[in-house]
C-alpha cells in the first residue's frame, strides 16, 4: 500500500511541473524530491537495522537523521552551478523537506490505521510536529547556501557547518520525543518555524528597502 500511494502522489505532480514554469516548476520538483529522498532514506535506515540490529529508538538518534538530512538537501547543490544571486533557496529546501515529511505521514498512517480511535490527532500532532522539523533542518541548509552565495564566501565549509546543524537539531528533536521531555520536542518545531518565518521577513524587508 505504502509504495502505491508515493506512486500514486508522486506521478500526478510530475505532470503538474510538466505545465508549470520557472521558480513554480522547481518548488514543485524540490516538493517532489522530498517524497524519493524519504524513499531513499527509509530503505537506508532499514538496512541499517537489520545489519547493526539496532532499534528503531536508537536509529533515529543517531544514523536517520544523518541520512535524511543528506539526501533531502542533496538537490540544493544544483544552486552551485546558478548565476543568479537572489534565487530564494531556503523554499526549495523547504519545500523539499515538507514532501519528505508527507510521504513520512503516509507510511506512519498505514502503520495505525488498526489502532482504535480516530488517526486524525495522530496525523495532526505529526503535522505541526515532526513536518515543522524537515522543513525547517533543510530550510537551514537552504538559507546558507543563499548567504554564502551572496557573500562570495567559502561555501564548502559553511554548507557543512549548517548540515551538522540540521542534524543536530533533528537528533534533538528525535530523542526529546522519545524521552520524559516529549513536551519539549513537541513546541520545539513550531518555535524554530516561527523564528524561521520572522528572520525571512526581515531578509525580505531589508531586501525590497535595498531595491
Amino acid at each position: 500500500m505504502g509504495e502505491a500511494i508515493f506512486v500514486g502522489t508522486i506521478i500526478p505532480l510530475f505532470f503538474l511541473a510538466i505545465i508549470l514554469k520557472g521558480e513554480q516548476r522547481l518548488l514543485i520538483l524540490f516538493f517532489t524530491w522530498g517524497l524519493i529522498a524519504f524513499a531513499i532514506s527509509l530503505t537506508l535506515n532499514n538496512a541499517l537495522v537489520r545489519h547493526f540490529q539496532i532499534n528503531t529508538q536508537q536509529l533515529s538518534t543517531t544514523w536517520a537523521p544523518i541520512i535524511e538530512e543528506f539526501t533531502k538537501a542533496l538537490p540544493l547543490g544544483y544552486f552551485l552551478f546558478k548565476s543568479e544571486k537572489k534565487i530564494p533557496i531556503v523554499y526549495f529546501g523547504i519545500a523539499a523537506g515538507i514532501g519528505f515529511s508527507i510521504q513520512e505521514n503516509y507510511v506512519y498512517l498505514l502503520g495505525h490505521m488498526h489502532e482504535s480511535g480516530s488517526p486524525v490527532p495522530f496525523i495532526i500532532t505529526r503535522s505541526v510536529t515532526t513536518c515543522l522539523i524537515h522543513g525547517t533542518t533543510t530550510g537551514i541548509v537552504g538559507f546558507g547556501l543563499s548567504i554564502a552565495r551572496q557573500l562570495n564566501g567559502i561555501i564548502w565549509p559553511l554548507l557543512f557547518g549548517l548540515y551538522t546543524v540540521a542534524v543536530t537539531i533533528h537528533a534533538l528533536y528525535n530523542l526529546y520525543i522519545y524521552s520524559s521531555y516529549q513536551s519539549i520536542g513537541l513546541f520545539m518545531p513550531l518555535f524554530l518555524y516561527l523564528i524561521g518565518f520572522a528572520v525571512l521577513n526581515i531578509k525580505e524587508d531589508k531586501g525590497r528597502e535595498k531595491d
